[in-house]
């Protein structure tokens, strides 16, 4: 048999299976590496502003926090996402993966530090030219909040902060 023919038979193959396989079989969106694994299950620290609590998903390793909120469609009304560092440093975060806008709280001393507020994805935008967001001071934790949440709820730098943390946390 000529190369040609293998050539074909080979086209015919594929062509055939093509046209046997039931439309939407195989027709799946491509899943994201850190969906890989899931569930991604993560402990849950509760964190106080005066009397506001927000239950937030803790990111305390690389992974998750490589994983932060990317990727995801929402974040639910009264949750966020609490990275937890072990100790206080310059901390910064971008908008890669997002889906919706955030507020990006820093805290450190059981206060609010500062805040990125109302940040937003930047579709189309390579990564090496995202926005990068900065602590204004070291930080042990920096939580992550819907878009709005600090100006509905009328919180601001230098308001206090109880974090209730899981006892694997530091």
């Amino acid at each position: 048999m000529s190369l040609r023919a293998i050539h074909r038979a080979v086209l015919l193959l594929v062509l055939g299976a093509l046209v046997l396989t039931p439309i939407g079989v195989g027709a799946s969106p491509a899943v994201p590496a850190w969906r890989a694994d899931t569930p991604w299950i993560t402990e849950t620290a509760i964190v106080e502003f005066g009397h506001d609590t927000i239950s937030a998903e803790i990111s305390d390793t690389p992974e998750l926090r490589k994983r932060g909120l990317g990727y995801r469609d929402v974040l639910q009304p009264g949750t966020g996402m609490l990275f937890v560092y072990d100790t206080p440093a310059a901390r910064s975060f971008w908008m890669k993966g997002m889906r919706f806008c955030l507020d990006i709280v820093w805290i450190e001393l059981n206060r609010i530090q500062g805040a990125a507020e109302s940040v937003c994805p930047e579709p189309g935008t390579d990564d090496a030219d995202l926005h990068r967001y900065v602590s204004p001071v070291p930080v042990a934790y920096v939580l992550e909040l819907p878009a709005g949440w600090l100006d509905t709820n009328d919180y601001d730098s230098g308001d206090a902060v109880e974090l209730v943390l899981p006892s694997s946390s530091p």
